[in-house]
């Protein structure tokens, strides 16, 4: 064995309460990374199971799914991991300097002082990968059964939604490769955190390492009075401040750990923030039972104009629609059902410029590149056609634009109005640009469209009522009393018009029927982001759980270094209560900065996300205020905590004996 690696494993053994702290960080970044691979083989998985060998033609898309979130999560581990491990070797290093100066004088080479510390590392990583593949496997199948009782949940949902449930499975399930991957990135990030304490300690010369002082110009840097400091907490305060001005590469690990503690608890709060926003947004449409048909699509490219074109498969009839209206409004007597229709795939408008409003035509993105403006013509059945040509003044038969188009703004709702009042008929173009004129006889806002069945999460910029016509969906809004009563009637009739033949449905047939409560199907579409908040929250707990550790370690080390500078200064008339002032001073000090940071960390990040939700949820960032105070607070705790226990310590010290001592 190299005399490098002996040495490094002396210390491994001597020094057993800092190899233990060592060991469970590393052991904690190793679970950590392994749960992610876990997530990841577990996720392949259930899609391979469901989609196939290969995921099928959209492999890459799927694929993109599951490592987007993984590589995010993987950043936000090694980071963390990297900080508080790199904090923990560099104590080490600072311990160890007079061995090293012993080593040098003998004829120890920058290259084998390097060695000693890097073979330490690895010494650890022997025991600590190991341990956390164990840890990670439990972390991960613990993380596994949580998601699929929400996986077990949503083929649940799926079956009182649709007549083809669904099948995805979400069981626990690791290879040689998970554990593979997640040893050497562990490993990596082991060396990586080894490697600055290194290069750092192979700088050191001799006689540095034998008068045990750091190999830094700071200390004979002047440092101006901060008056402000002073002021709050006194010369004390001021000397604290001087002293981290002098030792800013000593205490920036300790804020470093500690800012990436609060970033991290805003990123949680925030997440929590913007998914509950967006399921808020989500349960607020409504909750009336809905039978609902939907066509199967092909979607093509025109080859006379290029321009994407959709056939809808199996259009239903209005005809169709009206009939099955009427069967279901024989369910009981006056039971009251609202049939709606829509066909959003045939035609685009092109825009009127005298008809339309300005605010209109200015929303970014209403006009696409081929001039034209997305539509859709609505068919309700007669009985409620009748009362909305009542409500817009115009005889039965007549084509009524709808007057309000609400939309996300960038994270904000807004409604504008497509019409000035002046729109009299309106240009419809199909994909082979086929052209058809619609008059417009009357006008109705959403304030006269009190239905849910006329909102929607997306709704389309032109919408058209008119008086017949096929369409790729129809649903038909109700509010019974047995809801299983109801279901099992509506069943029965939308079998005889669209059987289901097949388990698929949809694709074999080209339809599906779904039959359910509207907040059901709003619950399928939360799945998924409950899931990945509570996922990723417990993954971000044990982050900041592993930030904190780290910076106690550090900074009770930097403290128990500092015993020798403690030593002088009380020997030079600086009393008990004084030190004692000037090192909570430092802590505290020590604490704003990590907040500072930590925050604008913790802001932007969140806010670069929500750069990208916003798009498609109406989600403005929100500061997660009792996140930031909770984080702070924390902050602030544990640094005095640490600090009074460490103040505890040096009380009984002998100032002769500190003076005299010399770091080994």
């Amino acid at each position: 064995m190299k005399l490098t690696a002996e040495l490094a494993l002396d210390q491994v053994k001597r020094n057993k309460k800092r190899t233990l702290g060592t060991v469970m960080a590393t052991a904690m970044a190793t679970a950590l990374l392994t749960a992610v691979m876990c997530f990841v083989t577990s996720g392949y998985t259930m899609l391979e199971n469901f989609l196939g060998p290969g995921l099928g033609e959209y492999s890459g898309v799927y694929m993109m799914i599951l490592l987007i979130p993984a590589l995010f999560l993987g950043m936000l581990i090694i980071c963390m991991s990297v900080t508080v491990i790199s904090n923990i070797y560099e104590s080490s290093a600072g311990k160890r300097l007079g061995e090293f100066g012993v080593l040098k004088c003998v004829g120890a080479t920058r290259k084998q002082i390097r060695e000693t510390v890097i073979y330490e590392s690895l010494w650890i990583s022997l025991s600590a990968i190991p341990l956390g593949l164990l840890s990670g496997t439990l972390i991960g199948f613990l993380g596994v059964l949580t998601a699929g009782h929400y996986v077990s949940y949503f083929n649940d949902l799926s079956k009182s939604i649709i007549m083809r449930p669904f099948a995805f499975s979400l069981d626990f399930h690791v290879s040689v490769i998970t554990y593979i991957a997640a040893a050497i990135f562990s490993l990596a990030v082991v060396l990586i955190s080894a490697g600055k304490p290194a290069r750092k300690s192979g700088k050191i010369t001799a006689i540095q390492c034998i008068k045990a002082t750091r190999n830094d110009s700071s200390h004979a840097v002047k440092v101006k009075d901060n008056r402000i400091i002073e002021n709050l907490l006194g010369y004390e305060g001021n000397l604290a401040c001087k002293n981290i001005e002098r030792n800013r590469k000593e205490y920036r690990s300790s804020v470093r750990a500690l800012a990436l503690s609060i970033t991290l608890v805003l990123l949680a709060g925030s997440f929590e923030k913007q998914a509950h926003g967006a399921i808020e947004w989500m349960t607020g449409m409504g909750n009336e039972m809905l039978v609902d048909y939907t066509s199967a699509r092909n979607e093509t490219i025109n080859e006379k104009t290029q321009k994407p074109q959709v056939e809808i498969v199996n259009p239903i009839s209005y005809e169709t629609a009206e009939e099955i209206t009427a069967r279901l409004r024989a369910y009981k007597p006056e039971f009251a059902v609202l049939g709606v229709g829509s066909d959003r795939e045939t035609f685009k408008t092109i825009p009127d410029k005298e008809g339309m409003t300005e605010e209109f035509l200015a929303i970014k993105g209403m006009i696409n590149e081929y001039g034209e403006i997305k539509s859709e013509l609505v068919t309700v059945d007669s009985e409620n056609y009748r009362l909305l040509c009542e409500k817009a003044g115009v005889p039965v038969g007549s084509n009524i634009l709808i007057n309000s188009y609400a939309y996300n703004d960038n994270g904000e709702m807004k409604s504008v109005n497509p019409s000035n009042g002046n729109l009299s008929e309106i240009t419809l173009v199909d994909s082979a640009d086929g052209i058809r004129i619609i008059p417009i006889q009357g006008f109705l806002t959403a304030e006269d469209l009190t239905s849910n069945a006329f909102g929607g999460i997306a709704q389309t910029p032109i919408r058209v009522i008119v008086a017949a016509g096929d369409a790729r969906y129809f649903t038909w809004h109700s509010d019974p009393d047995d809801d299983a009563d109801y279901e099992k009637y509506a069943r029965g009739i939308m079998d005889e018009y669209y059987p289901v033949l097949t388990e698929d449905s949809y694709a074999e047939q080209g339809f599906s029927v779904r039959i359910s409560r509207a907040d059901q199907m709003i619950k399928v579409m939360n799945i998924a982001i409950i899931l990945g908040e509570i996922l990723l929250t417990g993954l971000i707990i044990l982050l900041v759980v592993m930030g904190f550790a780290g910076a106690i370690s550090t900074l009770s080390a930097n403290l128990k270094m500092r015993r020798k500078e403690f030593a002088v200064l009380k020997s030079v008339g600086m009393t008990r209560a004084s030190l004692e002032k000037m090192i909570l001073s430092e802590s505290i000090l020590c604490s704003v900065r990590a907040s500072i940071t930590g925050f604008l960390a913790g802001t932007l990040l969140p806010w670069l996300i929500n750069h990208f939700v916003r798009r498609v949820f109406p989600v403005k960032y929100e500061l997660p205020v009792m996140s930031l105070f909770a984080g702070i607070f924390i902050v602030f705790l544990i640094m005095f905590l640490v600090t009074k226990a460490e103040i505890r310590k040096l009380r009984g010290q002998n100032i002769i004996e500190d003076i005299r001592m010399e770091l080994i």
